[in-house]
């Protein structure tokens, strides 16, 4: 019977062992402009080089790479029987390409009485953004979709943006095809951090806390509805197409940043669910 006994205690103790050592799930893709969400229990803390993640009570967390990422980083996942987990990505530089567009003067030197308005408009969505990261649970464990009914792709992200021949900004998101009116779904869960109404470059748009400092922005929407630190749900329907703001038609951008690395949403949208 004592032998029996042991037996029992030593197969409950590697059964508790197999737990705590178990592997973690990983969805998304290690590249420039890519995230990359690791799923898994008894993780104590994890780390991606010298950059403390946020993990939350269910073991999810999330990490991104910049668009002009490159180079090897280091993941380390400590979990709470001490053991450490570590996996080393290396990540190549990306190559975007250029787009041209023609659009009005006063987008691209916009007139002195317009500045005063400009830098207003840039305060607010720097303080609206100050609470992304705020959010520890992850709320896009709902996984991704697609923020119109029908998509087609008319900028693709990271591309160097040749404005009226000119080289101007990175164009740090993705173009939508749409028609005045359409509908604009969230791409996943999350709270309303700032609805804009007639801001000069965004025109009518949104912007979405998704926890764990992942966000997601809709311009140049010609209606909004939400408002400011509603939550919504994945699929829900926050606003319509337009072309309001620095637009020269009607289309929707998505901009995706995990904390301030600028993320390519195309790279979410195979992410459909989290088991």
């Amino acid at each position: 019977m004592k032998h029996q006994k042991f037996s029992y205690i030593f197969i409950f103790f590697l059964a508790i062992s197999n737990i705590l050592s178990q592997e973690i799930k990983f969805y998304g893709e290690a590249k420039a402009g890519g995230i990359i969400i690791g799923q898994g229990k008894n993780i104590k803390a994890a780390r991606l080089n010298e950059k403390p993640l946020i993990v939350d009570k269910s073991g999810t967390f999330i990490f991104g790479f910049d668009r002009n990422a490159k180079g090897s980083f280091t993941l380390n996942i400590k979990l709470t029987n001490k053991k450490t987990l570590k996996y080393e990505y290396e990540i190549e530089k990306r190559d975007y390409g250029e787009q041209s567009l023609v659009i009005q003067k006063k987008y691209i030197r916009p007139p002195k009485r317009e500045l005063k308005r400009i830098k207003n408009e840039t305060r607010i969505i720097k303080t609206a953004r100050k609470k992304i990261g705020k959010v520890k649970t992850a709320l896009y464990s709902a996984g991704f979709s697609y923020p119109l009914d029908s998509i087609k792709v008319t900028g693709n992200f990271g591309v160097q943006r040749i404005l009226n021949n000119e080289p101007h900004n990175i164009h740090n998101g993705v173009d939508f095809e749409g028609a005045e009116g359409d509908s604009v779904y969230a791409i996943t869960d999350g709270i309303v951090r700032l609805a804009g109404e007639n801001f000069y470059y965004n025109g009518n748009f949104v912007l979405l806390d998704h926890g764990q400092g992942l966000s997601s922005i809709y311009l140049h929407l010609s209606k909004i509805f939400v408002k400011k630190n509603q939550k919504v749900k994945k699929g829900e329907l926050i606003g319509l197409v337009g072309s309001t703001g620095r637009s020269t038609s009607p289309h929707l951008h998505l901009g995706v940043q995990w904390f301030n690395k600028r993320i390519d949403p195309m790279s979410l949208f195979d992410i459909k669910e989290l088991n």
